[in-house]
Order: C-alpha cells, then sequence, then structure tokens
C-alpha cells in the first residue's frame, strides 16, 4: 500500500476519537473497515502506532511522533486549499478552465460536485464521454486535466506517461436477476450458477469488458452467452425481468427494482477500479488529493443509499473494496 493524504486524516480521527468505534463514525466509515485501513497504515509505516486496550487505543512513542507530523502536514494542506482556492476567487480570468470528464457511471457526478466545491464554477467544464478509449485519449493528449473511469484487471488502459492516476477503490460487479429467477432468493450466487443463462452486455469497447467477461467465465468453467447487446440500461431491465436474460450492474447505480433483484456473486469474481487521473501540468496535487478525498466520502454516502450494496459491504465488503490488491 502507498501512504497517502487521505491515511492521515484517518490517524487524526483514531487519536483524536480514542477509539476506534468512534473515529469510525466520524469517518463515516465502518468500524471493521476503519480497522482495517489503520492496520494497513501501520504496516506501512514499519509497526504499530497505537496501544489498544480494552478503554479504547492510545498512540505510544512512535505514534505520537507521527501524529505531530501529521497535523503539521494537514494543516499545511488545508491552508495552500484556503489560499490558492482565495487567489482564484479574486482572479477567475487568470487561469485557463479546468476540464473534467469520466466514464464511470454516478461516479462523475461526484466528481462534478467535488469541482464545484474545490473550484470556482467560471473555471470548469465538463465533458462525460460514453467511450473510455476517447477519454483516455483525451487525457494523453492534455485535452482533459482531470477524469473518472473504470479500468478491469487485465486491461490497463493507456492514459500517457504524463498523466497520474489513483485508485479510488474496487467496485464488484453485482447480478440483475428476473425477482421470480431460481437464483433469486439466494443471498450470494456462485457465478458457475450462471452457465445456463444468456447474458445481456454493453456494446464491446477498448475497456475490455466482453473479454474480462469471456476470461472470466471460462475461469468458472463455462463459456458466456452474450445474446444481446445494449447500453440501455432500462433495456436490459426489461431483458432480465421477462428472463430472457441475466447482466451484471454496478451496485452504486441507481437501477429500476422492478421485477428485477441484484444479488452479489461469491468471492467477487468481477470488479472494476475505479480510477481518478490527472494531468500534472493543470491539475496541483493539492487539488487532486482534496478532489481524491471528496470523491471516497461522497461514494461511501452513496453506499449508504443502496440497502443491497451496503449489506454486501458491511458484510466484509468493504476490505475488498477498499484494498489495494487486484
Amino acid at each position: 500500500m502507498q501512504l497517502e493524504f487521505r491515511h492521515l486524516r484517518v490517524l487524526l480521527a483514531v487519536a483524536e476519537a480514542g477509539s476506534i468505534r468512534k473515529a469510525a463514525a466520524r469517518l463515516q466509515l465502518s468500524q471493521p473497515a476503519t480497522s482495517a485501513q489503520l492496520k494497513r497504515i501501520e504496516h506501512e509505516l514499519g509497526g504499530p502506532l497505537f496501544v489498544r486496550s480494552a478503554e479504547g487505543v492510545k498512540p505510544n512513542e512512535n505514534g505520537q511522533y507521527v501524529l505531530r507530523c501529521a497535523r503539521d502536514l494537514v494543516v499545511g494542506f488545508d491552508r495552500l486549499r484556503e489560499h490558492a482556492r482565495s487567489a482564484a476567487e479574486a482572479d477567475p480570468g487568470t487561469a485557463a478552465p479546468l476540464r473534467a470528464g469520466g466514464t464511470a457511471g454516478p461516479l462523475v457526478s461526484l466528481l462534478v460536485s467535488a469541482l464545484f466545491e474545490l473550484v470556482p464554477e467560471s473555471r470548469l467544464t465538463i465533458d462525460a464521454r460514453r467511450s473510455v478509449h476517447t477519454l483516455v485519449k483525451a487525457l494523453s493528449r492534455t485535452k482533459c486535466d482531470i477524469a473518472v473511469y473504470g479500468e478491469f484487471p487485465g486491461f490497463p488502459l493507456p492514459v500517457g506517461e504524463s498523466v497520474v492516476t489513483r485508485t479510488l477503490l474496487r467496485e464488484p460487479v453485482f447480478v440483475l436477476l428476473a425477482e421470480d429467477h431460481p437464483l433469486a432468493g439466494r443471498e450470494r450466487v456462485r457465478l458457475g450458477d450462471l452457465r445456463d443463462e444468456e447474458w445481456v452486455m454493453p456494446e464491446a469497447d477498448e475497456s475490455g469488458v466482453h473479454a474480462y467477461l469471456h476470461l472470466t467465465c471460462q475461469a468458472a468453467g463455462f463459456t458466456p452467452r452474450v445474446a444481446h447487446v445494449t447500453t440501455d440500461l432500462s433495456v436490459a431491465r426489461i431483458l432480465v425481468a421477462g428472463r430472457r436474460a441475466v447482466c451484471g450492474v454496478w451496485p452504486s447505480a441507481d437501477v429500476p427494482a422492478q421485477g428485477t433483484v441484484q444479488r452479489p456473486l461469491v468471492d467477487v469474481p468481477f470488479h472494476r477500479r475505479l480510477q481518478l487521473a490527472w494531468n500534472p501540468a493543470s491539475v496541483p496535487p493539492a487539488l487532486a488529493e482534496a478532489v481524491g478525498e471528496r470523491l471516497s466520502a461522497a461514494y461511501l454516502s452513496l453506499v449508504r443509499e443502496r440497502p443491497r450494496y451496503l449489506a454486501w459491504w458491511e458484510d466484509g465488503g468493504a476490505e475488498f473494496a477498499l484494498g489495494t490488491d487486484g
């Protein structure tokens, strides 16, 4: 794991709260997710930073030093951000518009909201694209400054050497079934149990989504039959509700539930990495860090609005989603 600025806020929250449970509430995370993240941070820094007891947690000697440094960095970062925002608001005509884009569904709206808060509206333009290839090309040619998109394991996207990327989290694929499907009564579905189903998929593109489906299903012992292709989720839902197909869905999306149900897959065979990418020539590190923090926090709020996703998240899913492997 690479230590990031957001991890400093986790350490400070734990120290100020005096317990992982209280810190989790402040951070709007589950207690297991906060505990797992704290352990990863301590591992990255070489050892324990807190003494655990029945009464809570207290920083040890090394932890006290780390926390002093963390507070200085956080205060300095906040001052930098406020100064930059004040300067931009005082003279909005001196800088070119910040060009933002994305393809990763609801994450694009979260990016827009974050940038509206961090950058004066007069300096922001949005270009939400359907084609990830077009978006990546725009990033590589410095025609886009900051963007969010999904990337499948084994199918890295060529964003160019000058572009900086950060994985925000790993988002699982759930399966959408008809509400009267024989598997709909299960809490989780095994991928192999879908071997006899027909699938509805979006059109093939440079993201590798079709190849990813085929490779993953073949690893489970079958070849998927993609009988329908559509980018319209409402059409896909009709096909699923009529028992004509099943399809993968992102649990963060607001999928109409009438006639269908979402179910997580056992062992998370499908997922994508949600990537934040930016051109450092036009996006300073402090702004990129602030955007990443806002996006992560906003995504967790979105999780809490999706009951099925929240149940998966609290039942061990958070550790997978917030992990850095894969």
